[in-house]
Parts: structure tokens; C-alpha cells; sequence
């Protein structure tokens, strides 16, 4: 088994065929978890409420046998004792959106991530939502198809270039399947996790979107999520103002629903811990008592149970009032945000539409005497201007909403709208409703000093063993042999216990000798030059102390901090860091060369050429 695995890793890594068909099977994979993901949230939703969707049966009686409004206060908490320990035991990572994992494991740590947190991420979100939980599917499945592309590239054993790809290749197919949108979802990978366009990826990830949304398709049908039955457009070039302020207005809501989000978090977990501090509940608890209100919640406003896809759907055709649309979007905002602040595991993205459709038809309601555009174009307009504000991610959010909705002729004013909405939230705020989360928790997902030539490397990675040490007792005359034997232009002086006294230069022995020092002079009694760098400098202050001091080369220390005297572990030399640079640059030129089939058949036939 170990060499079928070398074999076709060796195959897949070096032909990008092999790894285009590696792309369709992980998008083939994540389509079908798609769908048993949607089958386990209907399935849950009808055992715990009777209804194939509780959001609109307003709380009357319904199912059969018939449900009682009143245990709907249960059944979120019933959901939490189930997903709450899981969470809380395998995958910690699975609590909330997913989607700021997926963007931290594909940018900074190599697209690894555990194949645990697919299970886990898929039961515990249909729970979440099946059970009451206010929140999206996206968010869930685009970790859960990450996890199965980076999980089969792990199994496959391929470099870590192709792990990224393959675990942006799932979360596309998440999205393409989830949403019916193949382009929407390969270009939400390229913009939202990897945040790099090249053809030779973008091809990767079409394929993988493309088979996930056939699976999908041929398990669910070809219909759109969101579907209105029939065609809309402006009626006038002239609405395209109106387009415009729908695009301002859903946005500032998207943005505002994204601050809600944490804000919520934060208070939560102030409450936790106040109530933690009087009674030892363990975490796990936390979503199971927390969800005790959200059941309450539902009692009174079950609309917002799931995800409420058919609600939106009423909102387009115009079927709500303005009060109602306006108590939609707020209820939402609240629900979702308390959703997952409470440690539910479910998506943003859907409820950011929803919060935009409902904004956008209110809209439509208002401007309706001034306008023969139906409200169903500002609905779809708001949702994608919503999902803007929050995301900043443009061309996603053109291309998702018409692909789900199927109006394609609304492209034109959707631009405009989503790009005034970017704009607002770019201008109003630095991080957007994914990055956020990531933020608060200080992990970076893009350093610009990870682009420079050193990078963020300490200097503990920049450091070689020295070239030679000299004793403090050594005279001028030994520290001149022990350089010519280092081939160094400077040494440091350390003691019988590792602590280095100073450093000298070639510059500073000549000097000695014009200034009359004698060659048996002991260094100890010298004025040694005191620089050094600690290990965990960055390079920045490694080239500040070079450049300033004027040495070839400088000792690195250990400070353990516990008061004792610094340790020398290493040695930067200017020699030694040019070197690194062009090893680097070697790596990256090699990496830069690419084959293709016409080029090797070149190669393998050189008199043919002619």
C-alpha cells in the first residue's frame, strides 16, 4: 500500500492531468457531502418539529402528530447536548462559521486539516440548524469540503503547494453545490480563501466546482436555491440609481450585521464567564444552557428557525409589509449572531442574504410609486450588497446571487450595487466578517514582511553554528590564526560557560596595530564590541545591528528569562544571509519553470526539432 501511495503521488505531483482528475474526485466527494449534509438538517428538523420547514408554520399546530408550540423551547437545547460535547471533544475548531479556519489553514499553515473535522463539522452543524440554530449552510460546508480535499491530499501524500490547492478545490465545491452556483463557488476559493489568481489554479478549482455541482444536481435536481419562476429585470436604465441606493443601504446593513456578530460574542461570553465563576458548568454546556433562550426566542418568532430560504423567497415576490420586512432583517441580525456566539456551529452567509433580501424588498416597497422595476430586483440586488458589506468579496457576491437566483439579467446593476457596498465597508471598517474572527484571536493571515526576502523568520531560523569561537584569554596574534583557519572576517569571544564577552572584527585588530597593542595581548583585556541579537528577533533588527555595528557577523542568544546570563546558539553573518537570499531565489526560479507535454516531447526528441 505504502508504494501504491508513493506511485501515485509521485504521478499526481508531477502531471497536472493527474491532479485535474485528483480535483474532480474531490469535488465529486464534497458534492455528496452536500447533500447528505441537507438530508441530515431535514431529517433532524422534521424529528424535532413535525414541519419539512418549521420557520413558516407561524407556530400553529402541524405534522402529525400534531406539534405543540410549546416544545420548540426543547428542542434547540436537545440539539446543543448532542453537538456541544462533539465539538467541544474532537474538533474545537468546528464552533461557529468555519470559514476564518479554512482561510487560516489554506494561507498560513499548509491547507492541513484534521479529516475528523469534516464529521464532526457536518453532524454538528445539521444539528445546529436542524435544531433551531439561526445560521447558513455555506459556512460549514466549505470547512467540511477543505477538510476532505485536504484530507485526501494528506492520504495521497502530496506536497504542500498541492494540499492548498486541493483544500481550496473542496471549499469550492462546497459552495458550488450548497448554492448551485459552479462559478460562484470557484471564484469564492480563488477571492475568499486563496486570494490568488493564476490559470493553472482557477482551472483546478472549476473542475472540482463543476463535479460537485453535477453530484448535487443529479441527487437534488437543477433548480435554483432561490427560485422566483420568472425573469426580472429594470424596467428602466434610469433605475439603476435605485440600484445604487439599495447597494448602499444593504450594505451598511451587511456591515453592521458583521459587528453585531462579535459584539453579541463578547457579551456572551462576559455572561459565561460571570456565570462560570458562580457555578463549575463545563464548556461543553455552554451552547446547551445558552440555548434555553434561543428556544424561548423561537416560541415567539419561529420564522427564524433554520435558515428561512422560503420566507426569503416570500420577501421577493412581495408578499411581506415594510414592518414585517424591517422585523426579518433586525430578527435575523439578533438570532444568527446569538447563534453562533453561543457556540453553535453554522453559517453567516446565508443569513447575510436573507438580511439583504429583506432590506432590499423593503426598498422595493417604498420606491414602489416611483419605479416599474418590481421589488423583486431590489431584493436580489440587497442580497448581494449585503453579502458585499460583510465579505468585501465583490465578484463572489455578483456571481453567487445570480447563479442562485437565476437572474443573470441583473448583473449589470448587481455591479454597481456591490461595488458601492464594498466601498462603504472598505472606507468604514479594516476587516471584514471572516477575517474579524481571526483578528481578535491575533492570527495574520497576510504580513507584508512574509513578501520580503527574509520574511518573518527570527533570527533562531536565520542563525548557523559560528564559523570558530575564541577564548577571552586568546591574544590578538591566535585571534588572527583562528580567523585564517575560519575563513571569518569576525568571531565572537565566549567563556568557559558559553557567555559571549564580545566579538572581534578583522577592522578592529588592524586597529590594534596601528594603535601600538602588542600581538600577545589577551582580548579579555581589550574593548570588545557588545552586539548581539536574541533568537527571536526578527530580521528587521538582524540587519539594523549588522548595518549599525559594521561586523561581518554577530552571536545570537537564548534568553531563557528567568534572570540568567544570555547563552550564544548561533551566528548571523552578512555572507550567511546573502546566501539564504540566493538560495531562495534559486528555489523560486526553478519552481517558476513549467513543462508541458510539447516541451518534454522537445526534449526527448532533440534532432525533430529542426
Amino acid at each position: 500500500m505504502s508504494r501504491v501511495r508513493g506511485a501515485i503521488s509521485a504521478i499526481v505531483t508531477d502531471h497536472r492531468s493527474a491532479f485535474a482528475v485528483v480535483a474532480g474526485i474531490v469535488g465529486a466527494v464534497v458534492g455528496l457531502a452536500a447533500v447528505i449534509f441537507n438530508w441530515l438538517i431535514a431529517v433532524w428538523m422534521r424529528a424535532t418539529t413535525g414541519a419539512a420547514d418549521y420557520s413558516v408554520t407561524g407556530g400553529a399546530p402541524h405534522g402529525w402528530p400534531a406539534w405543540t408550540h410549546i416544545l420548540i423551547i426543547a428542542v434547540p437545547v436537545v440539539s446543543a447536548l448532542m453537538y456541544g460535547p462533539m465539538i467541544w471533544r474532537w474538533a474545537p475548531t468546528a464552533k461557529g462559521h468555519g470559514i476564518p479556519e479554512v482561510m487560516l489553514a489554506v494561507r498560513r499553515r499548509g491547507g492541513k486539516i484534521p479529516g475528523r473535522v469534516a464529521v464532526v463539522k457536518l453532524v454538528s452543524s445539521a444539528l445546529t440548524i436542524g435544531g433551531g440554530g439561526s445560521a447558513g449552510r455555506e459556512g460549514p460546508i466549505v470547512q467540511v469540503g477543505a477538510s476532505l480535499g485536504s484530507t485526501i491530499a494528506s492520504w495521497v501524500r502530496l506536497p504542500t503547494t498541492r494540499v492548498v490547492v486541493l483544500a481550496s478545490c473542496g471549499a469550492a465545491g462546497g459552495i458550488a453545490a450548497t448554492f448551485h452556483a459552479p462559478l460562484a463557488g470557484a471564484i469564492f476559493a480563488l477571492e475568499v480563501i486563496l486570494v490568488r489568481f493564476t490559470a493553472e489554479t482557477f482551472g483546478y478549482v472549476v473542475i472540482s466546482s463543476v463535479m460537485a455541482s453535477i453530484v448535487a444536481r443529479a441527487l437534488q435536481g437543477s433548480a435554483p436555491l432561490v427560485d422566483l419562476n420568472y425573469s426580472v429585470d429594470l424596467a428602466s436604465l434610469t433605475d439603476i440609481g435605485w440600484a445604487a441606493l439599495v447597494g448602499l443601504i444593504a450594505g451598511l446593513c451587511g456591515l453592521a450585521f458583521s459587528k453585531l456578530l462579535y459584539a453579541m460574542e463578547d457579551w456572551l461570553d462576559w455572561g459565561w464567564e460571570r456565570l462560570t465563576a458562580v457555578i463549575a458548568f463545563p464548556q461543553w454546556s455552554r451552547a446547551a444552557l445558552m440555548s434555553v433562550v434561543l428556544g424561548i426566542g423561537l416560541f415567539f418568532f419561529p420564522a427564524m428557525y433554520g435558515s428561512g430560504y422560503p420566507i426569503q423567497l416570500e420577501a421577493l415576490h412581495g408578499a411581506l409589509p415594510i414592518a414585517t420586512l424591517l422585523a426579518l432583517a433586525v430578527g435575523r441580525m439578533i438570532f444568527t449572531s446569538f447563534t453562533i456566539g453561543m457556540g453553535g456551529s453554522g453559517g453567516v452567509f446565508a443569513p447575510t442574504l436573507f438580511i439583504g433580501a429583506m432590506v432590499g424588498s423593503a426598498i422595493g416597497h417604498l420606491i414602489d410609486p416611483l419605479t416599474d422595476s418590481s421589488i423583486a430586483v431590489f431584493g436580489v440586488i440587497g442580497m448581494g450588497a449585503a453579502f458585499a458589506g460583510a465579505a468585501r468579496a465583490p465578484m463572489t457576491a455578483v456571481l453567487i446571487i445570480v447563479e442562485m437566483t437565476d437572474q443573470y439579467s441583473l448583473i449589470l446593476p448587481m455591479m454597481l450595487a456591490v461595488v458601492i457596498a464594498t466601498g462603504c465597508s472598505r472606507f468604514l471598517t479594516r476587516s471584514t466578517i471572516y477575517t474579524e474572527k481571526l483578528r481578535r484571536r491575533g492570527d495574520i493571515l497576510d504580513d507584508p514582511v512574509s513578501h520580503t526576502l527574509l520574511g518573518a523568520n527570527p533570527a533562531g531560523a536565520l542563525m548557523q553554528p559560528a564559523p570558530a569561537t575564541l577564548n577571552p584569554s586568546d591574544t590578538i596574534m591566535r585571534a588572527v590564526s583562528r580567523m585564517r583557519e575560519a575563513h571569518a572576517q569576525a568571531l565572537p569571544v565566549v567563556d568557559a560557560d558559553g557567555v559571549v564577552s564580545g566579538v572581534v572584527s578583522a577592522l578592529d585588530i588592524a586597529s590594534w596595530r596601528e594603535e601600538g597593542v602588542e600581538h600577545d595581548t589577551a582580548l579579555e583585556a581589550l574593548p570588545l564590541r557588545h552586539v548581539h541579537v536574541v533568537d527571536t528577533d526578527l530580521p528587521s533588527t538582524v540587519m539594523r545591528v549588522l548595518t549599525s555595528s559594521g561586523v561581518e557577523g554577530i552571536p545570537v542568544l537564548h534568553d531563557d528569562g528567568q534572570g540568567a546570563p544570555a547563552h550564544m546558539v548561533g551566528w548571523i553573518s552578512g555572507r550567511d544571509l546573502v546566501d539564504r537570499m540566493y538560495r531562495d531565489q534559486r528555489r523560486a526560479l526553478d519552481a517558476r519553470i513549467e513543462s508541458s507535454f510539447g516541451s518534454r516531447w522537445r526534449e526527448r526528441h532533440p534532432r525533430r526539432r529542426s
